[in-house]
């Protein structure tokens, strides 16, 4: 990858003399910002232009040039990087549009690029894109006149799949006083993905930051690992999420983690910081830029009493604790008032205190005392002040630094001093309380993420699993007549894994539903065995709490009758289970997505699964503490710890349940969705009454 953005040599092909020829701005553009390796101009005729004279073959080339970009006819480019490869040239940036994004024939186009880059072991960004940018090595390869200053050098690194993204978030990075160390357009990513310029920019040296903004993600759990080892922030603004409600798949679990639900899952798993506009990404950014926020505290110092109530508002939203300030910090503090009497309470009013000198002496005592993990200054003024206010402002960045300690600066005042402070202070201004806050509050969630999974590492196995349950499953699953498993098979592949199951037995007559009730004891269930249903309730494929042999009859034949006047086949196997009341019901679910894998699901049970929406999803394998967060999120938990003198829900049983469930997912790749719907949670134990399995193939 250092060869694409570190090239010794380039040859841009698509080159003219015109003005206004796209290839001759990304040439321009490569000089302005500097390029100091050699530069090659490809045309379709000889001539000169930047100084450079423009050839017409390749074969003019010297061989082995490191990179190329190609902006030229999407139909030549084939040929084109037929010749350049083998020409040596082994990385290019195809820039031109027209390929599988545009038409069927643009699609067959792009599978030839794929075939020669193979043929020549080429690796290509694009095509269709806008290119890269690394200003360390004066690369700007975009096909519009850009000045050098209008990309400002930084330690941030962008990866997206529009070109009008990176233009738009280099301007919001430089006018956040942030910059780009690296910027790539992915384009339509035929070979190189979002996953490879993630493991490049971890790397990278120049990068402390990194940007994705995605409409696809193709490889996520790929992405999100990578994202959960990397020692950089990680922040993603992923478009395109309307689509997920388009599909509504037959199972519960499939329509309940769709795939906006997963990719938000999937980031708080691993530790990605999802931005929902680019504002937000500017704002994590800058959150960032400061040192880690550690904890929970948050000292607030505000000139306004209005802002220090905005300000009270969103560390209760974010989750911050706001400690009352020691007697030491006020005794440091009491001389800067004009008045001595003094609140200890936090945040700390600043409004009669005029010595804006005193702002970084007390901000430094709270240091040193450790009164917080973070802190909020909020500093409103008018423009006679602005020469204090900027010499405040350094003194807090110098502070922020030397403690390694993170400072949010909220300056309110004109728009344009502002827009001064975030262009040339070099430490992040807030213009919002909300968002310095957010900032601070995204710093630390993913900080504690971080240490969080280092420690997951080092877990032991979370729970011990039957040796010969993935060979049980794999039988069973040979033995399939249909992608939907019988009840009882999928029953079996419960118990496998050692998930607890309602006794149950199956039957095909009404004599052998008799003996088995008998030995498993009424009250009972009577369920229909059926490929043809997938929620039996629906057509009255299941009769609850039957209390005797002369009731079990009647409603064999009832639900015999049934399936006639729906055109069914009549069911000619039966499942007898035992009658359960009084747990919790839940459901426990997996689904085996195409971008990330096994995905499990934890949710409020029964017929309101759906109705209610109260699910928290994660991606398997699952550690206890992803169980425990994902408890913890469900609106519904308060109901599993007890209420109005019921018993709480065996917490235990139900994580060693997840945890099973996990496994099951894990190792058994042909399985596709799993619904264990219900589930009960008793006090003391859990038993799953009902299980749907889909299989491939």
């Amino acid at each position: 990858m250092d060869a694409i953005f570190y090239p010794r040599s380039i040859v841009v092909a698509g080159v003219s003399d015109k003005p206004d020829n796209l290839a001759r701005h990304i040439a321009s553009n490569l000089i302005e910002f500097g390029y100091s390796g050699q530069l090659y101009l490809l045309g379709r005729t000889e001539g000169r232009t930047l100084e450079h004279p423009i050839y017409s073959s390749v074969n003019q080339l010297p061989p082995n040039i490191d990179l190329a970009v190609i902006l030229t006819p999407a139909a030549t480019v084939p040929g084109l990087l037929d010749e350049l490869g083998a020409a040596g040239v082994r990385y290019a940036v195809i820039e031109s549009a027209g390929f599988s994004e545009f038409s069927e024939e643009g699609a067959i186009l792009e599978e030839e690029l794929c075939r020669i880059a193979h043929k020549w072991g080429m690796r290509l960004v694009g095509p269709n894109c806008i290119g890269i940018i690394c200003t360390d090595s004066g690369i700007c390869t975009i096909f519009v006149p850009t000045a050098p200053e209008e990309v400002p050098h930084g330690n941030v690194s962008l990866v997206s799949q529009s070109g009008g993204v990176v233009l738009t978030c280099i301007d919001s990075l430089a006018a956040a006083g942030l910059g780009i160390a690296k910027s790539v357009s992915v384009g339509n990513k035929i070979d190189l993905k979002e996953s490879d310029y993630l493991r490049y920019f971890i790397q990278d040296a120049a990068t402390r930051i990194i940007l994705l903004y995605l409409e696809s993600i193709v490889e996520g759990r790929q992405l999100v690992e990578l994202a959960a080892q990397s020692p950089k922030p990680v922040i993603v603004y992923k478009s395109n999420t309307s689509q997920a409600s388009a599909q509504i798949a037959q199972s519960h679990t499939a329509a309940l983690a769709n795939d906006e639900g997963i990719v938000n899952a999937a980031f708080r798993q691993f530790g990605i910081t999802r931005a929902m506009t680019f504002r937000e990404m500017m704002i994590y950014s800058k959150g960032f830029t400061l040192p880690p926020v550690r904890g929970n505290r948050l000292a607030v110092f505000s000139r306004s009493g209005g802002h220090a109530i905005i300000a009270v508002d969103c560390a209760s939203q974010f989750g911050f604790e706001l400690p009352p300030f020691s007697d030491a910090l006020i005794e440091v503090a009491k001389p800067f008032f004009r008045v001595n009497v003094i609140e200890r309470m936090n945040p700390l009013d600043l409004g009669t205190v005029f010595n804006f000198d005193a702002y970084p002496v007390i901000i430094e005592e709270a240091i040193k005392l450790k009164q917080a993990d973070a802190i909020l200054l909020i500093f409103n003024y008018r423009r006679e002040t602005i020469p204090t206010a900027r010499a405040v402002a350094e003194k807090i960045k110098a502070l922020s630094q030397h403690y390694q300690i993170p400072i949010a600066l909220c300056y309110f005042t004109e728009v344009d001093e502002v827009n001064y402070l975030e262009r040339n202070l070099g430490f992040p201004v807030f213009s919002e309380v909300y968002e310095a806050v957010q900032a601070l509050a995204a710093s630390r969630d993913h900080y504690q993420k971080a240490t969080q999974l280092q420690t997951a590492q080092h877990q032991p196995p979370a729970v011990p699993i039957p040796t010969d349950a993935p060979s049980k499953t794999r039988w069973l699953i040979s033995r399939k007549t249909s992608s939907l498993l019988p009840l009882d098979q999928a029953m079996q592949i419960c118990e496998a894994y050692g998930i607890a199951v309602a006794p149950w037995a199956k039957v095909f007559n009404l004599s052998q539903a008799v003996e088995a009730a008998a030995r498993i004891g009424y009250p009972i269930v009577l369920k229909a065995i059926s490929e043809q249903v997938t929620h039996k309730t629906d057509v009255g494929g299941v009769v609850l709490n039957i209390p005797d042999q002369v009731m079990l009859a009647s409603a064999m034949l009832e639900m015999e009758h049934r399936f006639t006047q729906l055109n069914l086949k009549p069911a000619e196997e039966f499942l007898i289970q035992k009658m359960l009341s009084k747990g919790k019901e839940m459901i426990l679910g997996a689904k085996r997505d195409p971008s990330f894998g096994p995905v499990v699901v934890l949710g409020l049970g029964g017929i309101y699964a759906e109705a209610l929406q109260d699910v928290s999803i994660r991606l398997a394998p699952l550690s206890r503490t992803d169980i425990e967060e994902m408890l913890d999120e469900l609106r519904g938990a308060r109901l599993l710890q007890g209420v109005r003198g019921e018993p709480p829900a065996d917490r235990f049983a139900l994580i060693d349940a997840m945890l099973r469930l996990s496994h099951l997912m894990v190792e058994n790749e042909d399985i596709l969705e799993i619904d264990l719907n219900p589930a009960l949670v008793f006090e003391h134990g859990l038993q799953v009454v009902d299980a749907r399995i889909v299989v491939s193939g």
